[in-house]
C-alpha cells in the first residue's frame, strides 16, 4: 500500500486453487476505489487452498502480479492476501469479565475478549479471527456496541477462525519469493461477503457459499457480523474430475466441457448451447456425450456440497439466521442449475452474487470485467482493505514478518467494534 496525492495504492491477491488473481487499486475511501489493473494466471503449486510446491505457487503469483503491473503502470511490493483451506476451522466461544469502573471502557472490551479468547486450540494452529457477535451487560438483553454502557458484568460471545500455522506461513513465503511482502491475510469468506452482500444482507441475515476451486467456503451474517463459518471439502476441482473419470477425458478437456455445457440441472436453459462434439477435439468427438449424461455427473456432486451446508445449518440450528436468503458466488456458481438446485435444497430465496455496492455511486466504478462471481474474493479483499484503515507494518519490528502479520490479524477484532 502506498500513499498518492489523494489516496493510496492498495493491491489486494487472492490465492485460489485453480487461479490466482490480483488487483491493483486506487482508494481514496471505501466509497471510492479506482480499480488500475486485473492481473490473473492459473494457480499452480496449491491443493485445497495449501501450498504443496512452494516455488511453483511463487511463480504462479508472480505471473498474476506482473499482469495487474503491466495493466496499471504501478510496480508493487506489498499486498493484502486472502486466506482459505481445508485447515480453517471455526467455533463460537464465551467470555465473562467484571466491569473495573462501572460504565464500560475499551479496557474491559479488551479484557472480555481475551477471556473469549482463553480456550485450549490445539499445537500447531493460529487463531485468526475473533469477531464479536454480541455484547450483554448483567446478564440482560444482547447488544452490539457496550462501549459506555453502565453494569458490573460485561459478556461477549464471539466467532473465532483458527487455522494452521504452517499453512499460513507458507502462502506469506510464497508471496515473498514473489517479491511481495504480505501486510495483512483475511479470511475469504469474509472476503467473499464484503463483495457480494449488501449491507441489509448482513444485517438481517443472510447466507453466502463461496465455490471455490479446491474448498468451498459457507459463512452466515446477521447484525452485520459473521455469526458462523465452515470450510467445505468440496468445489469446483471435483466437479471437473468427476466429468474426467466418468467420461474417460484429460482433465483439461474435461474442465473446457464442463465451463460450456456443465449443468447440474435438466431444467437449466440449455438449448442454445453448442452441440457437444464441436466443441471437443477430434479425438473424443466419436464419444456418445449428451447434456444429460453430463447432469446425471454432475448433480451429485453439487447435491453433495450443498447436503454439507444442510447438515452445518441443522447441527448448529442456523435456519433462522437467513431471512434474507442465500448468495452463492465463486467460479462454482457459475454452473448452469446450481442456483436452482440450492434454491430447492434449502427452501429460501438464491441468487448468484458478483461484485457490486451499495448504491450508484460506487456501482459506476466497479469494473465490468470484474462483475462475475470469479472475482468476488479478490474485489472483497480490496473492500476489506480499504473499510479497515490498517497501515503498513511497522519497519522496525524486531519480530518476523509471519508474527507480525499475525499480530496483525489478532487486532481485526477492534474492526468489529
Amino acid at each position: 500500500m502506498s500513499a498518492t496525492q489523494s489516496g493510496k495504492i492498495m493491491t489486494a491477491i487472492d490465492i485460489g486453487t485453480t487461479k490466482i488473481c490480483a488487483l491493483i487499486a486506487h482508494v481514496e475511501s471505501p466509497g471510492k476505489i479506482e480499480v488500475l489493473g486485473i492481473g490473473h494466471h492459473p494457480s499452480k503449486g496449491l491443493k485445497r487452498g495449501i501450498v504443496v510446491d512452494i516455488k511453483t505457487a511463487a511463480e504462479s503469483i508472480r505471473s498474476a502480479v506482473s499482469k495487474a503491473e503491466e495493466e496499471s503502470g504501478i510496480k508493487i511490493a506489498e499486498a493484502t492476501v486472502g486466506l482459505s483451506g481445508a485447515h480453517i476451522q471455526s467455533f463460537n466461544a464465551r467470555g465473562c469479565v467484571p466491569i473495573k469502573y462501572q460504565d464500560v471502557d475499551e479496557n474491559d472490551i479488551e479484557r472480555v475478549l481475551e477471556s473469549a479468547k482463553n480456550i485450549p486450540i490445539p499445537e500447531g494452529r493460529e487463531i485468526l479471527h475473533v469477531i464479536p457477535q454480541y455484547f450483554r451487560i448483567d446478564g440482560q438483553e444482547t447488544v452490539q456496541e457496550s462501549l459506555g454502557m453502565h453494569g458490573s458484568r460485561l459478556e461477549a460471545q464471539v466467532h473465532i477462525v483458527t487455522g494452521a500455522i504452517w499453512s499460513a506461513q507458507n502462502i506469506i513465503r510464497a508471496c515473498e519469493l514473489a517479491g511481495i511482502t504480505t501486510n495483512d491475510i483475511v479470511l475469504e469468506q469474509i472476503a467473499s461477503a464484503e463483495a457480494v452482500l449488501s449491507a441489509s444482507e448482513r444485517e438481517l441475515g443472510s447466507a453466502i457459499i463461496d465455490i471455490g476451486g479446491g474448498t468451498s467456503d459457507f459463512a452466515i451474517y446477521k447484525n452485520g457480523r459473521v455469526i458462523h463459518s465452515k470450510v467445505i471439502p468440496v468445489a469446483g476441482t471435483h466437479f471437473t474430475h468427476d466429468l474426467a473419470l466418468c467420461l474417460n477425458l484429460p482433465i483439461g478437456i474435461a474442465k473446457e466441457l464442463k465451463h460450456s455445457h456443465g449443468s447440474v440441472s435438466s431444467t437449466a436453459k440449455l438449448d442454445a448451447l453448442k452441440p457437444i462434439q464441436e466443441v471437443l477435439p477430434p479425438k473424443y468427438q466419436s464419444q456418445e456425450i449428451d447434456l444429460f449424461k453430463i447432469i446425471e455427473i454432475l448433480n451429485p456432486r453439487a447435491t453433495e456440497l450443498f447436503e454439507f451446508v444442510q447438515d452445518e445449518i441443522i447441527q448448529y440450528k442456523l435456519a433462522p439466521l437467513m431471512r434474507s436468503g442465500l448468495v452463492l458466488t465463486g467460479g462454482g456458481s457459475l454452473l448452469r442449475g446450481v442456483e436452482t438446485l440450492a434454491q430447492d435444497m434449502f427452501n429460501i430465496p438464491t441468487r448468484v452474487g458478483m461484485p457490486h455496492a451499495d448504491n450508484e455511486e460506487i456501482e459506476r466504478i466497479v469494473p465490468r470485467l470484474l462483475k462475475t462471481p470469479i472475482y468476488s474474493t479478490a474485489y472483497g479483499i480490496l473492500l476489506f482493505s480499504a473499510r479497515g484503515g490498517r497501515g503498513e507494518l511497522s519497519e522496525g519490528s524486531s519480530k518476523s514478518l509471519f508474527s507480525r502479520v499475525f499480530k496483525k490479524m489478532k487486532d481485526w477484532i477492534y474492526d468489529f467494534l
